[in-house]
């Protein structure tokens, strides 16, 4: 009796066991689709603009197009580039350079730090291959300066991207292609540790 005892505890344990890994198997596979969600992104006109939020009050972004000069990213112009945020960005000899800048017309933009702003961003990376340039960076939702904009999770923007010639490494050469796309900005915070590992899991 006890040799069946315990031949049907065994049993029941390893059916137990079985049912256990597969929850954590599924579990897996809805967290790494949940992971996957949190980033996103839009391809337009040779652009490819990929963000997320990385906490409550931080937005990351990743900005690539096919130029070895500079790439641009707007959020929330009125007309043009008028009253945008702009963050600009080139890669020369492995260092990427980044500026904070303002719409101050629809067809102009200048550094906030001109205007008595401050640069409000984090340089994340960058790189220049293949005659593709990428720059990525984080900024605060609202930075209190007021030569960026507010930018609320939830909320749908608009969004205006430029890239410069090959070789413009500066942020002055007139561009050479220009997009405008709407984004919605997802309240689904990551870690911001997780800026490399999430990149490469999608």
């Amino acid at each position: 009796m006890i040799a069946g005892k315990s031949k049907r505890h065994n049993k029941e344990r390893g059916v137990k066991m079985k049912i256990a890994f597969s929850v954590l198997s599924i579990a897996a596979v809805f967290s790494g689709a949940a992971i996957a969600q949190d980033w996103q992104e839009v391809n337009v006109s040779g652009f490819t603009l990929r963000w997320a939020t990385i906490s409550a009050t931080e937005l990351s972004v990743e900005l690539s197009a096919p130029t070895t000069g500079w790439v641009a990213v707007g959020f929330d112009p009125t007309a043009g580039m008028q009253d945008a945020n702009i963050l600009i960005g080139y890669v020369a000899s492995g260092i990427t350079e980044i500026r904070d800048d303002f719409g101050i017309a629809p067809t102009s933009h200048t550094a906030d730090t001109t205007l008595g702003g401050t640069n409000d961003f984090t340089i994340d990376g960058g790189s220049e291959s293949g005659g593709t340039t990428e720059i990525q960076f984080t900024i605060p939702l609202n930075s209190g300066d007021q030569y960026d904009r507010e930018l609320i999770t939830g909320n749908m923007y608009t969004v205006i991207l430029a890239r410069g010639p090959d070789g413009a490494d500066d942020f002055t050469t007139y561009h050479e292609a220009y997009a405008s796309t709407q984004i919605e900005l997802w309240a689904l915070a990551l870690d911001s540790d997780t800026w490399g590992r999430i990149k490469t899991s999608i």
